[in-house]
């Protein structure tokens, strides 16, 4: 139950974060939502790699912070949504760079992520 807590407040805090960089994008959604996609990739692979390793935080807890909070404030509904559009309307090129950047920028920030955290807690452990 205390799970379904974490994820349930996390998620609430990410999804006004959500709102509030997709009110301050204005009209850049694209750019915005490639961006906080790849931001949150970084930010998930990140916490989940570090927060074990500096302190003990119960799976409760982390689960609330990787899915509520960092899957509250990323959307992949609305790149799906955004990619559908863009290949419907026949707008080709721009779909498939939408999806090219929003995917291999997402893979690349979480391995960013995920090297950094192991760095930082590997030095911690003194290694």
């Amino acid at each position: 139950m205390r799970k379904v807590i974490y994820i349930f407040v996390f998620g609430f805090i990410g999804g006004i974060l959500r709102g509030y960089f997709t009110f301050i994008s204005g009209n850049n959604h694209f750019i915005a939502t490639i961006m906080i996609n790849i931001i949150g990739s970084f930010l998930l692979a990140f916490i989940t790699g570090i927060l074990p390793g500096i302190m003990e935080f119960s799976e409760a807890f982390i689960s609330g912070i990787s899915m509520g909070l960092i899957g509250g404030v990323t959307t992949f509904s609305t790149f799906s949504f955004d990619s559908i559009n863009l290949l419907m309307n026949h707008e080709i090129g721009l779909g498939i760079t939408y999806i090219s950047f929003s995917l291999l920028g997402g893979l690349i920030f979480a391995s960013l992520g995920k090297l950094l955290g192991n760095s930082i807690t590997d030095r911690g452990e003194g290694k």
